[in-house]
């Protein structure tokens, strides 16, 4: 089977320093999902597509009987099966998301975690409608899919939460078309079948805290390589980036940027959360 890694960034040197940076953003909301299912979450059999380094994968596995993985990447499925320390309710498999090696009907939830711009380089989203249609394949009857995403007004370069993009204008602006937006996703889902479409702003952050506190931070390779949002740019655009923000810390127009955007993810989060039912 082809993998489907991401269409533009190389996770197997990404994933090296991930969880140092990133948070399983939204966990407590998606197992409150799960318990809605009419089946009680300790019976029920999970999927995560792009499970990355099995951050959501590892707690979810205590609640659920079990709970299974497809990722792409050979450094994300290591450093998950090396989190999972031999987990018996467990299974992670290398593979594509865009062609599930399950049989139909087969999982009660299907969760992913900020995949789904990974897909698709053409702007009409066709792996999307790939993806959308394997999922439905996969559940039972009244099965739920989780999906993680952004919303447009999140990713704005200059509106939006995330401070660090505003020095980044051109990678922001690019890795925000590969975000479907969400009207569109919705669409899509009632198009395949999908029913009780819900959406919902998690109340975590999806950095560590150090993201929040000290700007320097995003003149850190580290840093650099754990965002894919900086797979879009050129090696003199990342240093003129540098550039940019050095002169903000200095004359301290960045800690106002961080105080906006701080303010704004109260109010309309980091990421979306939309929940989709497959008709019982």
């Amino acid at each position: 089977m082809a993998r489907n890694e991401s269409s533009y960034c190389d996770y197997n040197d990404a994933f090296k320093g991930y969880d140092q940076l990133r948070k399983p953003n939204a966990l407590e909301e998606i197992l409150q999902i799960l318990k809605q299912n009419e089946i009680p979450d300790k019976q029920q059999r999970i999927l995560e597509g792009g499970f990355g380094t099995g951050a959501y994968i590892e707690p979810i596995r205590h609640h659920v009987d079990e709970i299974y993985g497809i990722e792409g990447s050979n450094e994300g499925h290591r450093q998950a099966t090396h989190k999972i320390n031999g987990a018996s309710n467990v299974y992670l498999q290398l593979g594509n998301i865009l062609e599930l090696p399950f049989s139909d009907d087969y999982f009660q939830g299907y969760m992913v975690n900020q995949v789904l711009h990974h897909l698709d380089i053409d702007p009409s989203y066709p792996n999307l409608d790939i993806f959308l249609n394997e999922a439905k394949r996969a559940l039972q009857p009244k099965g739920t899919l989780i999906i993680n995403t952004c919303s447009q007004e999140q990713l704005d370069p200059h509106l939006g939460v995330y401070w660090n993009y505003k020095y980044i204008e051109t990678a922001a602006l690019t890795i925000r078309k590969r975000y479907i937006p969400l009207e569109a996703l919705i669409s899509r889902l009632e198009n395949v079948g999908f029913t009780n479409i819900k959406k919902e702003i998690p109340s975590r952050r999806i950095y560590h805290d150090r993201y929040y506190e000290d700007p320097s931070i995003a003149l850190e390779s580290d840093f650099i390589k754990g965002d894919s949002v900086y797979s879009f740019l050129s090696g003199k655009a990342i240093e003129d980036s540098y550039v940019s923000l050095r002169e903000a810390i200095e004359d301290g127009s960045i800690y106002e940027e961080m105080k906006r955007t701080a303010r704004l993810a109260e109010k309309i989060g980091e990421v979306m959360i939309v929940t989709a039912c497959q008709p019982g």
